[in-house]
């Protein structure tokens, strides 16, 4: 008898619950509300409400593998909120104190804004929240390009998802090398950032945690395959990117699926590849390589830059001399 109650009130207390990602109480002093970890099948409380939330805390969850959480789904909604409100308020107020903090703070919350975004990839009031505040850190980061190393190397110790976290990584080396470049404008790189920030929301359909398996199915890869295109579907008529800037999106993976080795069938034969779709195209092929994953360690920049030669090839010279003069500015000779 006393199972059988046991076994409804774990039932019961699973349909409210949500799912909740260690990364989102990055930024809570105090637990909002019950969290729970499942444990034998069964959900047991891992922290109870207002407990205190610090580093060590987080760094036991980790120690014990309790990567992903749950807390009653009306409190999660409350600590959506609360992250937006912050995100809001950091990317209006980035001048204003330690710049490097600021920064870093704001590309945090965006990250785990992303996470939310990615559930509901086609909620306007969440994408035009990701999208104005991504232009402020953008605007941002253009009058500060001697502190993006610090930035970067602060970032990713965070280690968000790598899903959430490529975004902000590879743009911000589109951002770097264009303002480098000293070709475009601060506008154009601006929208260009945002091009390169928002090319992979495409990949919301298919579930996060899909990616931590060192193979996808056949039909995940297919998704996988088409998620620029997907990506041109969900931004259209919401975001205000230009018909040129939508076409780098739906291109920019071509390249990926080269080095990939995946089915290349569902790709147009009939793009055309600007120097800009290159360039975004290659940072984010960079930043994936020289950054780990749950299947694969990182490969060094050099083994980077030697893929990237070869798909650059001959056809952008003056590009590649960019990527490497970039590069070798950022990460060797910052002072």
């Amino acid at each position: 008898m006393e199972s059988a109650i046991s076994l409804i009130k774990q039932n019961h207390l699973g349909l409210s619950l949500a799912s909740l990602s260690i990364r989102e109480l990055l930024f809570v002093k105090a637990a909002p509300g019950n969290i729970y970890a499942l444990e034998n099948g069964n959900y047991k409380i891992v922290l109870k409400k207002k407990a205190v939330i610090n580093k060590t805390v987080l760094k036991e969850l980790l120690a014990n593998s309790q990567y992903y959480l749950f807390m009653d789904s009306l409190t999660r909604e409350q600590l959506k909120k609360t992250h937006q409100d912050n995100l809001r308020m950091a990317t209006r107020s980035l001048s204003v104190g330690d710049l490097t903090e600021n920064a870093l703070y704001a590309a945090n919350l965006l990250t785990i804004n992303m996470g939310y975004l990615y559930e509901r990839p086609i909620d306007d009031e969440l994408l035009k929240l990701q999208h104005q505040c991504a232009q402020n850190l953008a605007n941002f980061l253009l009058e500060i390009p001697e502190l993006h190393h610090d930035i970067y190397q602060q970032y990713i110790k965070q280690k968000h998802h790598f899903v959430f976290a490529q975004p902000f990584l590879s743009s911000l080396f589109v951002l770097g090398a264009l303002k480098q470049s000293h070709f475009f404008t601060d506008k154009d790189v601006e929208a260009l950032f945002v091009t390169s920030y928002f090319k992979d929301i495409g990949m919301s359909s298919i579930p996060t945690d899909k990616y931590d398996q060192e193979e996808l199915d056949e039909q995940e890869k297919k998704l996988l395959a088409q998620h620029a295109k997907h990506s041109v579907s969900i931004l259209k008529n919401r975001l205000a990117l230009t018909p040129a800037h939508l076409t780098i999106i739906e291109n920019h993976h071509f390249f990926s699926l080269m080095t990939q080795g995946l089915d290349l069938d569902s790709v147009s034969k009939d793009v055309v590849f600007g120097a800009e779709t290159m360039i975004i195209s290659v940072m984010d092929i960079i930043s994936a390589m020289i950054t780990g994953r749950p299947f694969r360690n990182a490969n060094t920049l050099f083994e980077a830059l030697e893929l990237v030669k070869i798909i650059m090839s001959d056809q952008y010279p003056q590009e590649f001399k960019l990527v490497v003069s970039y590069f070798r500015n950022f990460f060797f000779n910052k002072r």
